[in-house]
């Protein structure tokens, strides 16, 4: 997925991905930081779903330059784009779960904490199973299906796209 640039130096491939990489940092940073805490205030929750329906609506937009970066053959900022769309997915799906951990313990077994959430949420995605850490209600479980089937889009996405890029270089 990641291409090295073709007789580029090493010094800007690896100064192309210093942005996204502190990208990725100041997400998790912010996944970790940012105080939530779940009650029946209509004014909490109301914020935190604003939150979450605005990530979403950001990876929306992201996905949407994607497509549009690779139909025009941009690859090398088609790759940073998509790592930086991958951790996005990732922290909006660990605060999703950790966010139905507060409203209903009883969703996720084994799920306490946002590494909880986070780790849950890596687990699913690179499909390596589970143990600690399960979904047990049904709205649990719903989601991990929709994270199960957008990753398998998305993977398979990515590498029909980038084997269709590579054929048409050669």
């Amino acid at each position: 997925m990641l291409s090295w640039p073709a007789g580029g130096s090493t010094r800007r491939y690896t100064m192309a991905w210093v942005r996204p990489g502190w990208t990725a940092v100041a997400l998790l940073l912010v996944y970790f930081a940012v105080p939530v805490t779940w009650d029946s205030s209509p004014t909490r929750i109301g914020i935190s779903l604003a939150l979450t329906v605005a990530g979403l609506v950001l990876l929306a937009g992201m996905m949407v330059l994607e497509v549009r970066a690779v139909r025009d053959g941009m690859t090398r900022r088609s790759d940073r784009a998509v790592v930086l769309m991958l951790m996005l997915v990732v922290v909006t799906s660990a605060m999703t779960f950790y966010l139905m951990e507060l409203s209903d313990p009883d969703q996720m077994s084994g799920l306490r904490t946002r590494t909880d959430a986070l780790y849950f949420t890596l687990s699913t995605m690179a499909t390596v199973g589970y143990g600690d850490v399960h979904a047990t209600g049904q709205a649990a479980r719903a989601v991990v299906c929709a994270l199960i089937v957008f990753t398998a889009v998305v993977v398979v996405s990515l590498v029909r796209t980038h084997t269709r890029l590579g054929r048409a270089r050669d």
